[in-house]
């Protein structure tokens, strides 16, 4: 599908071509999806972010242009941490969704207006819904606010992050030694005890580590696998990584280069 990606450090657009009609679609949902995870919305946030752009793309495909393949439209996403503000921009038939009454639930379906239970389900699942007709087109504005997956320090001071639904990040920063290999062996215990036990220990910011900070990952990692678990270690400095594999270590833990790397596989054996 020939489509055109613009990305910013908080805005990204998606032009779509009208040609691919309802085919445009599944594109139009993942490209959406991604910006609400990137504002870190929780799933729920995430899915309903999904289906209001679902119903709005395609009342544009099926009355703002009547399905005509030469009507494309483009999708923009503002992301904050947060929240997420979509707006659907298009040069078809002009038509205030805003302003439409809710549905008439009959339980006979062709008593049912078309359009008119979509235009329902996206005021319901946003918490803003606005229309303008401006000398860009039809401009249908969408946010959706949520709480944003937990980011914290732990009460040990080992920043702790819950990336994605039930994958949780430590990152300690610079010198792991004996006073912060026991914040970092008390946090991993936490987590665990939690049922927080799939994680991702993140060393790109140590630049040193005692064995007793050794220790505690070995801690953590029996932890975790003995409750069923996974625990993965990523982005280690070469000279810590020296110290793992000359203790014998290099070969128990499960290690990735970077933290993308690590998260992807932590999710595809969650």
């Amino acid at each position: 599908m020939s489509s055109s990606v613009s990305a910013s450090q908080d805005q990204r657009k998606l032009s779509v071509l009208g040609r691919f009609g309802y085919g445009s679609i599944p594109m139009i949902t993942q490209f959406v999806a991604d910006a609400a995870q990137e504002a870190r919305l929780d799933e729920d946030a995430v899915f309903h972010c999904q289906m209001a752009v679902d119903e709005a793309c395609t009342n544009v495909i099926e009355h703002a242009y009547g399905e005509d393949p030469n009507g494309n439209f483009e999708v923009s996403c503002w992301i904050e941490r947060g929240k997420v503000t979509i707006q659907i921009v298009d040069q078809g038939k002009s038509f205030d969704p805003t302003t439409a009454p809710a549905p008439k639930m009959s339980a006979n379906l062709d008593e049912i207006r078309p359009g008119g239970v979509g235009i329902h389900l996206i005021k319901k699942l946003m918490d803003e819904v606005r229309f303008e007709r401006t000398e860009r087109g039809n401009v249908l504005t969408l946010v959706k606010i949520g709480q944003p997956l937990a980011e914290h320090l732990v009460s040990t001071g080992i920043p702790v992050r819950e990336e994605s639904p039930g994958v949780w990040v430590v990152a300690p920063i610079g010198q792991v030694d004996s006073l912060i290999a026991s914040d970092l062996d008390q946090t991993l215990s936490d987590l665990v005890s939690q049922g927080r036990n799939h994680l991702v220990i993140d060393l790109a910011e140590v630049t040193y580590m005692s064995s007793k900070g050794i220790k505690a990952l070995v801690s953590g990692w029996r932890q975790a696998r003995d409750s069923g678990g996974e625990f993965i270690l990523c982005a280690i400095a070469p000279r810590v990584q020296a110290i793992i594999d000359t203790i014998g270590l290099g070969q128990i833990f499960a290690i990735h280069s970077t933290l993308s790397d690590a998260l992807t596989a932590i999710s595809a054996v969650k």
